[in-house]
């Protein structure tokens, strides 16, 4: 099945003043499943809310119909493990 979803991502804010090799880039955001941005913080300290409506998951399941869009004439699915096995 397919896995559209909702993606929330968490990056601690950035230091300009950190004495660390490593910059972090901030930006903590929550994405939708079709890609859109829902909730977004900036480079400096936030808290990041938004709504899921896990709804929307469905409907995007619904209008993404790849189950039924398989091209069986152009590729097989090969049982990798079972070739291995033998």
């Amino acid at each position: 099945r397919q896995s559209e979803l909702f993606v929330a991502t968490c990056s601690p804010a950035r230091d300009p003043n950190s004495q660390s090799d490593f910059v972090v880039w901030g930006n903590s955001s929550l994405i939708g499943p079709f890609g859109e941005v829902l909730a977004a913080a900036g480079h400096e300290d936030a808290t990041v809310i938004g709504e899921i409506d896990l709804s929307l998951i469905e409907a995007v399941r619904e209008s993404l119909p790849l189950e039924t869009q398989g091209r069986g004439d152009l590729y097989r699915l090969i049982d990798v493990q079972r070739e291995h096995s033998s």
